[in-house]
């Protein structure tokens, strides 16, 4: 934003409690932002945080271009993956050509390449770039001056070129989110079904076991 417009700060629940939206011009072009609540706060319902974050989408008419996640760099935690699960849940199938991974604490690489450090990383971390297109970059928190204007130039320059691979439908809308959220559910529910016949099979075979070994001898079972 070339700003301090959104509040940020380390604390162990989300800072954001609401949707904010801000705008800004860089280089003569006008770029707005919303940024969500965190994804994961043990201090607020899972629903209350979807609903909230959903929101998000009807600020941006006529959709958005660029969904982007942003983690720190480092070990993909067991609460960054239940984040994961989570952007799943909001934003499913359509999403993901939406989507870019923003990595902060570039400066923790020291100099070594994104692409290296990740390669020899978390598998769960790996499979959520590959779904994202393997769109990724990291920025420098402290970054100023032209170290700073380059990584905003970079982000910039990857949503371009993820709304031209989009020129079909370069904004991710409120009616492809519930579109999205439809299926999801359809896919858990065929989940469940499916687990659930698994299940009841496992069982019936345990109980035509155990039916057939006291009532044989010996006990062969095929």
């Amino acid at each position: 934003m070339g700003d301090k417009r959104f509040k940020s700060a380390l604390s162990p629940s989300s800072v954001t409690a609401k949707c904010e939206k801000w705008d800004t011009d860089i280089n003569g072009r006008r770029i707005v932002v919303v940024d969500t609540p965190g994804f994961f706060d043990t201090n607020v319902p899972e629903d209350k945080s979807c609903k909230e974050i959903k929101t998000c989408v009807k600020y941006l008419y006529p959709g958005i271009h660029a969904i982007i996640q942003v983690m720190q760099l480092g070990r993909f935690s067991q609460e960054e993956k239940a984040v994961s699960q989570l952007i799943e849940k909001i934003f499913s199938l359509k999403a993901k050509a939406y989507m870019i991974i923003l990595f902060t604490r570039k400066d923790d690489l020291e100099g070594r390449p994104l692409r290296e450090f990740l390669l020899k990383g978390d598998a769960d971390l790996q499979k959520q770039i590959a779904q994202c297109g393997g769109r990724c970059l990291a920025f420098n928190n402290k970054a100023d001056g032209q170290e700073k204007d380059d990584q905003v130039a970079e982000l910039l320059e990857m949503i371009d070129q993820m709304v031209q691979r989009n020129t079909a439908a370069p904004n991710y809308t409120e009616d492809m989110l519930k579109k999205d959220q439809e299926a999801y559910e359809k896919m858990r529910r065929e989940i469940r079904e499916e687990l659930r016949g698994e299940i009841h099979a496992e069982l019936k075979k345990e109980m035509l076991e155990n039916l057939i070994c006291k009532n044989s001898s010996p006990c062969n079972i095929l």
